[in-house]
């Protein structure tokens, strides 16, 4: 069973827009990204680098060193004689990822609520208002970004060293999930009340009922997504 079948379609992505400094690596970087979060790249899908340069307006060289950054971090994948794709993820992997999760972001939470000066906690709670901004406006792009930005302001917030380090390498498994998640049952509101109730427990403080709330954000989340996906493979 597979989540998403490789896109028969190669080359460039119509969605991305040009970005305003040809020079700067993560930009380029950051606009992949973002088109892999609101499913202008599709799992699976192949790039061509000369027609995604053009797109965005920088040069081959720019692109590359964004292309390698990205490869490193498992968003895209460079393969021999094939060329680059982005990265795929399968019903394990998205189990697997969650499991990793619960553990980091109840650690990240657990240090929020332990704080004595609240400051993550109100970052946190910007964070949330953000996002609720968002969904209310109706910008579905927006909504997705201001959900990733929630839990990656929940890490770095934390002020948990080793969090803050590999957020990067995390957060790209992270964006092909939401992806697969939104594609099978796009619900802001649901999150956002996810979000929000983890924020309230997280300021309640107690340790298990902080892990209790985490795991049943991400993991029940997580095997609901599965389940669907399950579903859908056997009518």
């Amino acid at each position: 069973m597979t989540i998403a079948q490789p896109a028969t379609g190669t080359g460039v992505v119509r969605g991305l827009q040009p970005i305003s400094s040809g020079t700067r690596r993560e930009e380029v970087a950051d606009s992949i990204r973002r088109a892999l979060l609101t499913g202008e790249l599709q799992p699976g899908q192949r790039i061509k680098e000369v027609e995604l340069a053009a797109v965005l307006g920088v040069s081959r060289p720019t692109l590359r060193e964004a292309v390698h950054v990205l490869i490193h971090e498992g968003t895209l994948i460079q393969e021999p004689y094939k060329g680059i794709r982005v990265a795929q993820t399968s019903p394990h992997a998205l189990l697997d990822l969650a499991e990793v999760r619960v553990s980091l972001e109840t650690t990240a939470a657990q240090r929020l609520a332990a704080d004595p000066t609240r400051g993550g906690l109100d970052t946190l709670r910007q964070a949330l208002d953000a996002h609720r901004t968002a969904i209310a406006s109706g910008d579905v792009v927006a909504s997705d970004l201001t959900h990733l930005e929630f839990h990656r302001t929940l890490w770095l917030a934390s002020g948990n060293e080793m969090l803050i380090k590999i957020w990067p390498l995390v957060a790209a498994q992270i964006r092909m999930a939401m992806t697969v998640d939104q594609a099978t049952r796009y619900d802001p509101d649901r999150d956002l009340a996810m979000h929000a109730r983890l924020v309230d427990v997280i300021e309640l403080g107690d340790p298990d009922i902080i892990r209790a709330e985490v795991t049943r954000h991400i993991r029940s989340s997580a095997e609901e997504v599965v389940s669907i996906i399950g579903d859908s493979d056997h009518p």
